[in-house]
């Protein structure tokens, strides 16, 4: 059967159409990924409101035992509020649903903690609304913040829409990634599970000598290894490589 290995159930933004496909393409053979949505509105409002609906997104991603783990795959969504938010969020899941649960925010935190990084770049398809939210997150979190750059921070909050995030280039967010990256910061974070990233991370590590981290890459990471699985996936920066 499809997905012999594990099954990871995905809670998505109703807007995002880049997580499904990539996390799809970073599944090892006999993984497989099967998501749902929940509606979403790209503010401070509409991030905190994603939580009114993780336990219904859970219970469907449980029904019949279809998911091993169930990730709630949206970074600032689990990163803002107070230190534990993702926690939070993970307990509503399990609790719910007997599942095993992670964030993205917690598998990135994960992930800088794996690679020893306490200096990190951030390049993000956000507004700078949104980016002021992440890098607080992180910093309440104990990372520094050396520098962070979003590819919409000049775009006013009321003419933002989420589907502007689908519509970039893998290159673009390497020339971001080759933007904030300075003598500072020990890895890059390109952030966003609705921004294409995985077919850079390589690229990127290659020219700056640095660890680079995205959100689906650490997601599907992290779940990976809760579940009990080493698998070495290569192509997608060191972290599905080696760690």
């Amino acid at each position: 059967m499809y997905g012999d290995r594990a099954r990871i159930g995905l809670i998505v933004p109703s807007s995002n159409t880049v997580c499904e496909p990539e996390m799809a393409r970073l599944s090892p053979q006999g993984v497989n990924t099967y998501a749902t949505r929940i509606l979403f509105e790209p503010t401070p409002r509409g991030l905190r409101k994603m939580k009114d609906d993780v336990e219904r997104a859970a219970s469907e991603l449980s029904s019949e035992n279809i998911s091993q783990i169930i990730a709630f795959c949206c970074t600032v969504g689990s990163l803002i509020g107070e230190v534990g938010y993702d926690k939070e969020i993970i307990g509503l899941i399990e609790k719910k649903t007997q599942t095993l649960a992670i964030t993205t925010a917690t598998a990135v935190k994960a992930a800088l903690d794996i690679l020893r990084i306490k200096r990190v770049a951030i390049g993000t398809p956000y507004t700078r609304e949104t980016n002021q939210l992440e890098e607080e997150g992180l910093r309440r979190s104990g990372y520094l913040v050396t520098r962070i750059m979003g590819y919409h921070e000049h775009i006013s909050p009321e003419t933002f829409k989420n589907e502007m995030i689908g519509h970039l280039t893998p290159e673009i967010a390497y020339e971001m990634g080759l933007k904030v990256n300075g003598q500072e910061n020990e890895a890059i974070f390109l952030s966003c599970t609705n921004f294409r990233t995985i077919e850079i991370i390589d690229r990127l590590e290659a020219e700056t000598g640095k660890p680079v981290i995205s959100s689906n890459q650490a997601t599907m990471w992290y779940a990976l290894r809760r579940l009990g699985l080493n698998d070495s996936i290569k192509g997608y920066g060191q972290l599905l490589e080696k760690c």
